[in-house]
């Protein structure tokens, strides 16, 4: 599916089709603001990963939201005083933001400072702020079909994946064999390895590097830009990052990189991992990025689940009022028709936590016992 940005009448009747080939029609709430045609509407920022399953959501519930995408990072600080968000908003600017990751503490590099200067609570949740997990998903590493088969059992340790990528690890100590350039020294033919990952405010680069306890990257990584005309070809400049990992890495052999399961396309693959020290817990095998492996991530006793799975969700801060295109979004998706937007999130690539109760993921950070 190609990156687009909707912009909406909040009189109009959506229409689109979710699952397997179900439509529906909602009629969204009538708004004042609406009664002027070309009316631009808020844009609305957070996880580019999630971009593709907001804008189907949005559509669906008739919210008047433009989807922006540009990071999980972006929309937390939205979310707070705005600061890290790379001038795409205000503080306070947004009531809802799309991340595929939860929220980071306050002041880091890629989250900003709470709203209005108040102090963050002991685990670093800002007043009011509140984790929706919607679903989960998995940090795949990804390269060519053809390369996959020719690794063993279709696959990487954590520590050659971390060597690929990192320089450093999580306290700044250099890794042995860090930042290779050829692939002959992962045990395969001799070629260059060509490496592209997602930005600092992306959400999947914070799980990366989290997961795999990585520092700095190594140089000559390419970073990949949402909706950029500068990123390589075959990506154009509509596609958002996301799908232009997809792109790259079933285009060329000699490519790997890293995102959520939407940059899945005929030609590419996602590799199997077997955690080894220091990840814990360790695995016995090399998982593949399953539906089963990765709701192991919801077990606290299950082995082998696949080492970068994670939560996905579409957090708040309950403090200030919701705009009304923000509530019409959030009423359809957790109130009239949770059924309906798990049916988007699984139809773009995302795994239902309980496959009998839509949305029943449990709690995040921000809102635990």
């Amino acid at each position: 599916m190609n990156s687009m940005k909707w912009v909406m009448s909040a009189t109009v009747v959506a229409m689109t089709v979710v699952g397997c080939g179900r439509a529906s029609a909602v009629e969204a709430p009538t708004d004042s603001r609406a009664s002027k045609e070309g009316l631009a509407l808020p844009s609305f920022y957070g996880s580019d990963t999630l971009k593709e399953a907001v804008i189907a959501a949005v559509i669906q519930s008739g919210s008047g939201l433009v989807v922006e995408g540009k990071g999980s990072g972006v929309g937390e600080a939205c979310l707070r005083n705005g600061v890290g968000s790379s001038g795409f908003c205000a503080a306070g600017a947004q009531k809802l933001a799309p991340m595929s990751r939860d929220f980071a503490a306050p002041k880091t590099a890629s989250g900003a400072a709470c709203l209005g200067g108040a102090a963050a609570d002991a685990k670093g949740c800002c007043p009011g702020e509140r984790s929706n997990v919607i679903a989960l998903d998995a940090v795949n590493a990804y390269v060519s079909a053809a390369r996959a088969a020719a690794l063993p059992s279709n696959g990487l340790t954590t520590q050659e994946l971390r060597r690929v990528y990192f320089a450093t690890d999580s306290s700044g100590v250099a890794i042995p064999g860090a930042c290779p350039t050829d692939w002959s020294a992962l045990g395969q033919p001799a070629a260059p390895i060509v490496k592209y990952r997602r930005d600092d405010l992306s959400g999947t680069t914070d799980t990366f590097k989290s997961l795999l306890k990585g520092g700095t990257f190594c140089p000559g990584v390419t970073v990949i830009v949402d909706e950029s005309a500068s990123n390589p070809s075959p990506c154009v400049a509509t596609d958002n990052a996301t799908t232009c990992i997809g792109k790259l890495t079933a285009a060329d052999n000699k490519v790997i990189g890293y995102a959520g399961d939407p940059a899945s396309r005929p030609g590419n693959a996602k590799l199997a991992l077997k955690a080894v020290a220091p990840i814990s817990p360790t695995t016995s095998t090399y998982v593949a990025p399953t539906v089963a492996n990765i709701r192991k991530l919801l077990d606290p006793v299950a082995t082998d689940a696949y080492p970068l799975s994670r939560r996905i969700f579409l957090n708040e801060n309950t403090t200030p009022p919701r705009s009304f295109d923000e509530d019409v979004l959030y009423t359809w998706a957790f109130e009239s028709n949770r059924d309906e937007f798990e049916a988007i999130l699984v139809e773009q690539g995302f795994i239902a936590c309980d496959p009998l109760t839509a949305l029943d993921c449990g709690p995040g950070l921000c809102n635990a016992p």
